[in-house]
C-alpha cells in the first residue's frame, strides 16, 4: 500500500526548475531557450510600455543570426527618437521626447479628422485602400505569431 501512495504522490513532471545561467551548448535546445525567452522579452516590454506609458524597442538576433524586434509604438519611431537626441547632443532623450510628445498632443491621428459624409468618391476609396493595406498588415503579423507559437510547439514535442 505505501508503495502506490508514494508513487501517486511523487510529481510526473519536472516542473520549472532553475537552470545555471551559462550558454547552452546543444544547438536543439538553444533555439527552443531562445523562441520562449524572446516572446517573454517582447512581453515584458509590451507590458512596461502599457503600465508606464513609456516607448520601448527590443532589437534581438537570433543564434541563427535572424533579427526579431518589437517596439511600441514602433521600432522605428524609438530609433529615430534616439537618434535625433544623439544627433543633437542631449544627454537623454528626456528633452526629444517632451517636444515630440507637444507636437502629438497638438496633432490628430488620421481618422479622427475624417468625415466620410465630407469625402467624394475617389478620397473614399483611397481610405478603403489604406484601411485594406492596415488591415493585411495586422493579418500578416498574426500569422507571423501563429506559424512562431507553432514551431515553438513542434519543437517541444
Amino acid at each position: 500500500m505505501e508503495n502506490k501512495e508514494e508513487e501517486t504522490s511523487k510529481k510526473k513532471t519536472l516542473g520549472r526548475r532553475k537552470i545555471p545561467i551559462e550558454k547552452i551548448s546543444n544547438k536543439k535546445s538553444l533555439q527552443v531557450a531562445f523562441s520562449k525567452r524572446r516572446g517573454s522579452l517582447f512581453k515584458k516590454a509590451s507590458e512596461l510600455s502599457t503600465l508606464c506609458g513609456v516607448q520601448v524597442a527590443v532589437i534581438v538576433e537570433s543564434p541563427a543570426g535572424k533579427l526579431y524586434s518589437f517596439g511600441s509604438p514602433s521600432v522605428d519611431s524609438v530609433i529615430d527618437r534616439f537618434e535625433k537626441a544623439r544627433e543633437d547632443g542631449l544627454n537623454s532623450c528626456s528633452e526629444a521626447h517632451e517636444e515630440e510628445k507637444g507636437v502629438m498632443e497638438k496633432s490628430n491621428w488620421w481618422w479622427e479628422d475624417v468625415f466620410l459624409e465630407n469625402l467624394g468618391l475617389e478620397e473614399l476609396e483611397e481610405r478603403m485602400s489604406d484601411m485594406q493595406v492596415l488591415k493585411n498588415n495586422l493579418l500578416k503579423r498574426i500569422q507571423d505569431h501563429d506559424d512562431l507559437v507553432m514551431a515553438d510547439s513542434f519543437l517541444n514535442l
